[in-house]
């Protein structure tokens, strides 16, 4: 565990343990028994801004006995450094921080909703502290198909609904972040670098049976697709709605980490969902390959149970403007490795095996690319995109 974030719990009031024993337990008056204790929740983070992410367990004395009781704390430092050009373009800590002290998104009846939060507490020395719902009992990832299908439908709601009637915010959030999070220019540089070594082992093991050609063509549609993109429908979109910040409770799902909250084109929230599945290994991208019609389709049937009545073109091609960030990525995986070291460590992480043995590992997903690639040509066609 962080020293750091050692320091903070060790230091945490009994005042502090008891509000958030009371919100956990709808109960004002729990008191503690005993000393709360902790363990740290090791999920990698891709804002390294997050240096804690501790379950807080005990138990509370109330009228009719002594209940268990605990909570998920996470903990931001606002001033570790990060590279201008990665998460901290588009994660907002504090835009996390207000949609919990504000009650956003958090429903009881909606199918999509936030994580409860009992406690918020900001410090001088920049750190901002959740003291969340604890999700550890809920499924946890990887998923199963009828999960996926599950979220894809809530969020396809949670998106519809927003659309529909919109809201407006008591802060001000990012506009376009899709953009930021998908630099047509990185996939152009990295698919030139993919054509130059075509022909080295680790090309050949990515792309046996497909041309190395269609991972540059993916990457060439990018920056024609996301200016087109820009002029879709928009609405309030949950941003990382990838499967490991989302967990299915009864018949809702609970989304965490909203600190990528944005106003995006209609579509965006289910093509992370679907993209970000190619990149957690291979038995999970096999799942969404196989599986990218009905999880799609379901998100659908979601966004039209709201009532939203927009172009099906339009919706699709939102997804794409998330979806081309993970499929052109997983296409330049042999440049990445190559030429892109300060990757190297994500990919590897993100797949769970050695980097030589990432290469075999994406050449299912690359084989679905000529698909994509034919499919989203005919849709900026027809919407007169620029190609």
């Amino acid at each position: 565990m962080n020293e750091q974030v050692e320091k903070l719990l060790a230091s945490t009031s009994d005042e502090t343990f008891t509000t958030v024993a009371r919100g956990v337990l709808d109960d004002d008056s729990a008191t503690l028994v005993g000393a709360p204790t902790f363990a740290e929740i090791t999920t990698s983070h891709n804002d390294k801004r997050t240096i804690g992410i501790v379950k807080v367990s005990g138990d509370a004395k109330v009228n009719s006995g002594t209940k268990p009781w605990s909570s998920v704390v996470k903990i931001i430092d606002l001033s570790v450094e990060v590279k201008s050009n990665n998460a901290s373009a588009w994660v907002l800590p504090e835009i996390e921080q207000l949609v919990y002290e504000n009650g956003l998104f958090s429903g009881e009846s909606s199918p999509f909703r936030s994580a409860k939060c009992y406690l918020s507490d900001s410090s001088e020395n920049q750190l901002i502290i959740l003291w969340l719902e604890d999700l550890s009992t809920a499924p946890q990832p990887p998923w199963k198909l009828e999960h996926f299908v599950s979220a894809a439908n809530h969020l396809g709601k949670f998106n519809g609904d927003l659309a529909v009637n919109p809201v407006e915010l008591p802060f001000e959030i990012l506009s376009d972040a899709f953009y930021a999070r998908s630099d047509p220019s990185k996939f152009e540089g990295q698919a030139q670098d993919l054509l130059e070594m075509k022909d080295s082992p680790m090309a050949k093991q990515a792309y046996p049976d497909t041309p190395v050609e269609v991972g540059v063509e993916i990457a060439s549609l990018a920056r024609p697709l996301l200016e087109h993109a820009k002029s879709l429908p928009h609405s309030i979109s949950f941003g990382d709605s990838h499967s490991r910040n989302m967990f299915p409770v009864g018949s809702q799902t609970v989304g965490i980490d909203w600190a990528s909250v944005s106003n995006d084109p209609t579509g965006v929230d289910i093509g992370v969902l679907i993209g970000s599945g190619l990149t957690f290994g291979v038995a999970e991208a096999v799942l969404i390959m196989e599986n990218e019609k009905r999880i799609y389709d379901s998100y659908v049937e979601g966004i039209h149970s709201s009532g939203w009545g927009g172009n099906l073109d339009d919706l699709r091609i939102g997804f794409f403007a998330q979806f081309i960030f993970y499929i052109s990525t997983m296409a330049a995986v042999p440049a990445i490795i190559d030429n892109y070291r300060d990757r190297r460590e994500f990919i590897k992480g993100r797949f769970g095996v050695e980097l030589e043995e990432v290469p075999r590992q994406v050449a299912p997903v690359i084989a679905t690319i000529p698909g994509y690639v034919d499919e989203l040509r005919q849709l900026l066609n027809d919407s007169k995109g620029t190609l």
